[in-house]
């Protein structure tokens, strides 16, 4: 036998250590099985909110009634007068917004039903700061930041077109 060969057969075969990777698994496992207890997953439920038609109607006089369109929001609650507020470049309608739903939340602390209608063309992000403004009020106190709950149950619909005046288009 040649000089090499009798050295190859001498060494044998090579191990593997796993104690590295074995080390690693302990470590790991325990780590991610806590981590995915103790996350948790928040789902608002909504419900299918009726068409504008029905609400006008006063099949719902009690409930918060917020119309999102294309150049400013509606606010209506039962027999009161809708309030008119204008949709701004710079995002300062849903700090009026929230402002307006914590004094009608004051003024009527039992409802938390709310309907959101919706022009066609509206962004689905305009639709998710909205429904975060009429669910939640945030303000700050002190250090901290304090939410509020306001209407919680929120209907989704659709909102008939207006025209650039006041006429519902038909």
């Amino acid at each position: 036998m040649s000089y090499r060969a009798r050295r190859v057969a001498l060494r044998g075969t090579p191990d593997v250590d796993v104690t590295a990777f074995l080390s690693l698994m302990v470590m790991l496992v325990p780590f991610l099985l806590i981590t995915a207890v103790f996350s948790r997953m928040t789902i608002l439920e909504l419900e299918a909110g009726s068409d504008a038609q029905a609400q006008r109607s006063g099949e719902r006089a009690d409930e918060l009634q917020v119309i999102v369109r294309n150049r400013f929001f509606e606010v209506s609650y039962g027999q009161e007068a809708t309030v008119r507020i204008e949709r701004t470049e710079s995002g300062g309608e849903l700090d009026s917004l929230a402002a307006l739903l914590g004094r009608l939340k004051a003024n009527y602390p039992q409802t938390v039903n709310a309907t959101i209608l919706l022009e066609p063309d509206v962004t689905y992000e305009v639709l998710v700061h909205v429904m975060d403004v009429v669910r939640l009020r945030q303000h700050a106190q002190g250090q901290s930041v304090e939410s509020t709950e306001l209407f919680p149950n929120i209907s989704l619909g659709s909102a008939e077109l207006v025209d650039k005046g006041t006429h519902v288009r038909r």
